[in-house]
């Protein structure tokens, strides 16, 4: 999902980036469903950015960019981000690290100008667009990187990076999954449960004519691996972990099935417009099925 990493700007090193991860996975809540990495300064070089933007900007990450403006860090402040995401109650529950340029002080003058008072979150300082525990909030953790989220999850991923909480890093299969698709590409992630369903309604390209029940497609996958390389086109490198070998098997049939229809779909709905489908490749060994396709950005705006 691109949505929150067009907050971005440039001058993103690989090397703290990966750091960053590792913050990230000894932090994180156990209950992460979904991490995903960005390469800010790959993404806003590109000629596509307002349609990408337009594109991927939804409901939920519009709010967060819009609390994050209110305590004085705007969209070009920040440089690199790792996002994580939880099972909400009506919502998924969004929360990650920014490393930027964004300076503690311009956020205690916003801040106070607004009468937002400080408040200690797990021994660093903070600051909440409310009182409750569903409040957006900011911690400072050092000039120009910061944590994110609501004050619960907020309040959970400070006491993990003192020590003292069971975190992402602990979740074998997740943190094993992170270490292999771990790439240069501006984006990737890693998604288990619900998550892997909600990736694909974003990411794909879709038309009206064809309409799955994601999670039940994806029911058999353990966990979801995915790279996003954007720059003349949009490459997507798809991995998924089947329970079984016989899942994967069953997953390629549907998602060859898949192919067949959105090409015909698209065809009929854009027939002037190149049709990413016929890009799609798979690759099956044992319970891992791979999945590659190379989009336009003309077929991104039309896939909406």
């Amino acid at each position: 999902m691109l949505s929150l990493l067009l907050m971005l700007s440039a001058g993103v090193s690989p090397l703290f980036g990966q750091d960053l991860v590792t913050k990230a996975l000894n932090s994180f809540p156990a209950d992460t469903i979904r991490m995903e990495y960005s390469s800010p300064a790959t993404l806003r070089k590109l000629p596509n950015y307002a349609t990408l933007q337009q594109h991927y900007m939804g409901p939920r990450l519009k709010k967060l960019i819009e609390s994050m403006a209110e305590l004085g860090i705007e969209e070009t402040d920040v440089d690199q981000l790792v996002l994580g995401w939880s099972a909400g109650d009506s919502d998924l529950n969004l929360y990650g690290f920014a490393q930027g340029n964004f300076d503690p002080k311009v956020l205690d003058a916003r801040a106070e100008a607004r009468n937002l008072p400080a408040q200690q979150i797990g021994g660093k300082t903070g600051y909440c667009l409310g009182a409750g525990l569903d409040s957006q909030c900011v911690v400072v953790l050092a000039p120009g990187q910061g944590v994110f989220g609501t004050l619960a999850t907020l309040s959970q991923i400070t006491q993990n990076l003192n020590g003292g909480g069971v975190t992402l890093s602990t979740v074998d299969s997740f943190a094993n999954a992170v270490k292999q698709q771990k790439s240069s590409a501006p984006i990737w992630g890693v998604a288990v449960a619900s998550a892997v369903a909600s990736w694909f309604r974003g990411w794909m390209p879709r038309q009206s004519a064809v309409d799955l029940d994601w999670a039940k497609v994806f029911q058999g996958v353990n966990v979801f691996g995915y790279s996003i390389n954007t720059g003349n086109d949009i490459q997507l490198n798809l991995n998924m972990y089947c329970k079984t070998d016989q899942d994967a098997s069953s997953l390629r049939q549907v998602m060859e099935g898949l192919k067949l229809a959105q090409q015909i779909a698209w065809q009929n709905q854009n027939p002037n417009t190149a049709n990413p489908f016929q890009n799609m490749a798979f690759s099956e060994t044992g319970s891992q099925l791979s999945i590659s396709m190379v989009a336009q950005y003309d077929a991104v705006a039309a896939g909406q």
